[in-house]
């Protein structure tokens, strides 16, 4: 994962600074101007959030109009590509850090804030400021920050006999136990490619520890995406797939839209590999269950291989300013407040996610659970296709939803990688 630098660690500058070293010259008060905002929090605790600060800055700000557009997570992304080759971007916008982050600052397009940050930057979680960063420079500020688990419902645990499992023999115990009385282990709906790669980065991490990943992708120390730890994650995927883990067609069942969650709030299915979101969704779709059902653990490792348990996969949602806003100090000063305080708590307590700022309220155990794992991680990984370049990650999700559809072979996927790594990398 990228190191965080000092810039992101000892910024202690006072809030005098906070528009000063280059910030361009401020905009009448009285000139009427509007800033458009784009997301992917769509669902109503996240929309209510979001509004709610929208509402402050607007009432400290009464010349700015804020237009903001919650889009779905996969369209978003094709909207904001097109938006991005086609000159007319809004004026701030999210992204996932990573290789999405990296092609658009590569472009251009994404407004360097490390100086305007210099006063806000010791307010946030680290993890959260270095997948804001590009080398020494900040180009955002995180809006969420948190690691993928396995949900797993208590109840099942209790009614057949389970424990919480840290070992994948364990976890695999339990899954056997759970198929042999009509429950699907796994609940995934992995049409939009992502949802099974979190499994898929997990296996691979546990196998050969996250260097591996690091290494391929820095073409160092003689690492590939063709090393045994891809392959072993991929065989390990197809033998859970061939022994009935998942429920049949799970390729084309739309996560984004609900369905494998609901295989999972309806007891059909005991466990969901899912990043922090689905504390969210889960409160919101199925509030009993939250309270009554839901349980986290980390993803088990494996006896005998090099991973641990405090490499965790994870990221978070990195709020920028358009390199071509007309209007930078605006929407500088919009950017903190969609990222500061009380956006967080209300962040946390609304929808059930953390946000990448210091000093949050957490009353909810199962978030408590979470942030402590964030908290005591040696490595946070970020989702490959996030932290890849697009092209490659194209062929990473391509390939692992090949792996669940037993049209590939593990050895077959993990060429295509490589050899798209050649290429971009």
């Amino acid at each position: 994962m990228k190191k965080l630098s000092t810039l992101a660690l000892a910024l202690v500058v006072g809030m005098s600074l906070l528009f000063a070293a280059g910030a361009p010259e401020a905009t009448a008060k009285d000139e009427q101007i509007t800033l458009n905002v784009w997301h992917i929090g769509v669902d109503a605790t996240r929309r209510a959030t979001m509004e709610k600060a929208i509402a402050r800055y607007q009432a400290a700000n009464p010349n700015v109009k804020v237009v903001d557009q919650a889009i779905e997570n996969d369209p978003y992304k094709t909207k904001l590509k097109t938006a991005m080759g086609g000159g007319n971007p809004p004026d701030l916008f999210i992204t996932w850090g990573g290789g999405w982050m990296e092609e658009f600052i590569k472009a251009g397009k994404v407004l360097d804030i490390s100086e305007q940050v210099k006063s806000v930057a010791k307010n946030y979680l680290e993890p959260g400021i270095s997948i804001s960063m590009s080398g020494d420079k900040i180009y955002g500020l995180p809006i969420t920050c948190g690691p993928s688990s396995v949900y797993y419902n208590r109840q099942l645990y209790d009614k057949y006999g389970l424990k919480v499992p840290t070992t994948l023999a364990e976890f695999e115990h339990n899954c056997d136990v759970l198929k042999a009385n009509g429950i699907i282990p796994i609940a995934l709906g992995n049409a939009s490619k992502w949802p099974g790669a979190i499994t898929f980065i997990y296996l691979s991490m546990r196998y050969g520890g996250a260097q591996v990943f690091i290494d391929a992708f820095n073409r160092e120390n003689g690492k590939t995406f063709e090393d045994e730890s891809f392959i072993k994650a991929g065989e390990k995927i197809q033998e859970w797939v061939r022994k009935g883990y998942y429920p049949e067609g799970m390729n084309g069942i739309n996560y984004d839209t609900g369905g494998s969650r609901m295989l999972f709030y309806s007891s059909r299915a005991a466990h969901i590999i899912q990043t922090n979101g689905l504390l969210g969704n889960c409160i919101n779709e199925a509030p009993d269950f939250y309270k009554n059902n839901l349980g986290l653990f980390k993803f088990p490792v494996i006896e005998g291989a090099k991973g641990s348990a405090d490499e965790i996969v994870g990221g978070g949602n990195v709020i920028h300013v358009y390199a071509g806003t007309k209007y930078p100090d605006e929407a500088f000063k919009l950017l903190v407040t969609l990222s500061d305080l009380e956006y967080g708590q209300d962040m946390i307590d609304g929808s059930r996610m953390i946000s990448g700022v210091k000093g949050i309220v957490i009353n909810d155990p199962l978030i408590q659970q979470q942030y402590d794992v964030l908290m005591s991680a040696k490595v946070m990984q970020n989702f490959y296709d996030q932290y890849m370049p697009p092209a490659l990650a194209e062929v990473h999700k391509d390939t692992t939803q090949a792996l669940f559809g037993l049209t590939m072979t593990p050895a077959q996927a993990a060429k295509l990688v490589e050899a798209k790594a050649v290429e971009v990398l």
